[in-house]
């Protein structure tokens, strides 16, 4: 399992290199739209769990008196700052992409856009429950 996830960021990162090259912000964007794709996932994953249970999607916090405000930090803590440090330790951590890099090979981003498309269509199918229901 964890073979799949190395790979998936290695078809990323490739991807963003390409993109802004070497020296370029390639590590900030690889990491904040994985990061926010594994958010999408456990958003989803909490989608389905409120269909057969009562588990709030969102957690409350109380910061400021804006709602929004407290949503939006709700949101940050719970589904992009977890992901964003397992990340960071796992991928970007003594440069640890490198070794990653020259241990699997590159799919050309046809992996790591499948997983994109796949995890941002796959929420779908809980608001289509929710309305039917």
């Amino acid at each position: 399992m964890l073979s799949i996830y190395y790979k998936i960021w290695v078809d990323a990162i490739t991807q963003e290199r390409a993109k802004k090259g070497a020296d370029g912000n390639w590590k900030a964007f690889t990491i904040i739209s994985m990061s926010l794709i594994q958010g999408v996932n456990l958003l989803t994953l909490l989608f389905i769990l409120r269909f057969f249970t009562d588990i709030p999607i969102l957690f409350t916090i109380d910061l400021t008196r804006d709602k929004a405000i407290n949503a939006f930090m709700a949101g940050l803590l719970v589904f992009f700052i977890p992901f964003a440090i397992l990340n960071h330790l796992l991928i970007f951590y003594n440069q640890r992409y490198n070794k990653l890099i020259n241990l699997y090979p590159s799919r050309n981003s046809k992996l790591y856009r499948n997983y994109v498309l796949i995890s941002l269509g796959i929420i779908v199918i809980p608001f289509i429950f929710k309305t039917i229901f």
